[in-house]
């Protein structure tokens, strides 16, 4: 019973973090900024080929 506690405590601190906004989120930017390194590394790589 006492891990079942446990669990409940730990949810319930990560459910108050998330309303605290504690845990970081990726903005759009970061995901703007992620997609347009992906798009310079499949570019890199397919240009790979035809060197």
């Amino acid at each position: 019973m006492e891990t079942n506690k446990e669990l409940e405590s730990r949810i319930a601190e990560v459910l108050q973090a998330e309303k605290e906004n504690k845990i970081p989120r990726m903005t759009k930017l970061d995901y703007i900024i992620a997609a347009v390194i992906t798009v310079i590394t499949l570019l890199g790589i397919i240009g790979g080929f035809f060197l």
